[in-house]
């Protein structure tokens, strides 16, 4: 059977004993299909290319780059990205993601924007590859969450629910009518514990969902915080270095 692969790249927390760099945002590469995939690239471009560096991923070797909201801390890295690029990509976003700013001028430079393939997305679900999608805008808003379709049923790749976790996994189990994993980015870090166990009630309760890597705007307080809202010592950190491999 075939498999699929998710690498964080980028991330607050990176590997233990690695030389990674833990940097505000997150990046998910997706290795599937016979494709590649970035997930958002990050805050800081400096940081990002160092982490890809580290990882052997050659940025002319991605396929497709996704956006999964309008912030600086996850399309920070773009420009970057294509100054390490001698071919067009595709880079699948909602408009607004185009009027975000870095701190030092144009999101993408004169000298980059040529290679930039803007893919509107957001209004309606996006298969960009037999196991691997793009989901539409959460609940009128403006972020989106990636699906892998693996043999033991779908997993929820989130950057950080804007929405609510629980919009994120309504949208996705109408389109697979069932959802096996949660991986990525609840924001919740400034969460009280009351509010964090009413999002572990509707994850683990409503959605049945014990396999769970989280990351990003979760931070570490809050990844402790569900924890103790779901007495699962279990759930799992997904930092800088760490990948998962699935069935597909």
């Amino acid at each position: 059977m075939a498999k699929a692969r998710v690498l964080c790249v980028m991330d607050e927390g990176a590997k233990v004993g690695t030389p990674l760099i833990g940097s505000k945002g997150d990046s998910f590469l997706f290795e599937v299909d016979g494709r590649k995939v970035l997930f958002d690239t990050g805050r800081s471009g400096r940081y990002f290319m160092h982490n890809m560096g580290i990882l052997g991923i050659k940025a002319d070797s991605v396929d497709a780059v996704v956006i999964s909201y309008p912030s600086i801390d996850h399309v920070g890295g773009l420009n970057q990205f294509m100054t390490n690029r001698t071919v067009p990509v595709d880079v699948y976003a909602v408009p607004d993601v185009w009027d975000c700013k870095r701190p030092l001028g144009k999101l993408i430079s004169d000298d980059n924007i040529g290679g930039v393939k803007k893919q509107e997305a957001g209004t309606e679900w996006i298969e960009l590859s037999e196991h691997l999608f793009l989901s539409p805008a959460i609940g009128g808003g403006r972020e989106m969450a990636m699906v892998l379709r693996t043999s033991e049923g779908p997993v929820v790749f989130s950057t950080r629910a804007a929405e609510g976790i629980d919009r994120t996994l309504g949208t996705v189990k109408e389109r697979f009518h069932v959802i096996r994993a949660l991986v990525g980015g609840i924001d919740m870090h400034k969460l009280k514990q009351p509010a964090v166990n009413d999002i572990a009630s509707a994850i683990t309760g409503t959605y049945s969902l014990n396999d769970l890597h989280l990351n990003g705007c979760c931070g570490r307080e809050g990844i402790q915080k569900m924890r103790v809202a779901t007495s699962n010592s279990s759930i799992k950190d997904f930092f800088a270095g760490d990948e998962l491999v699935y069935e597909v």
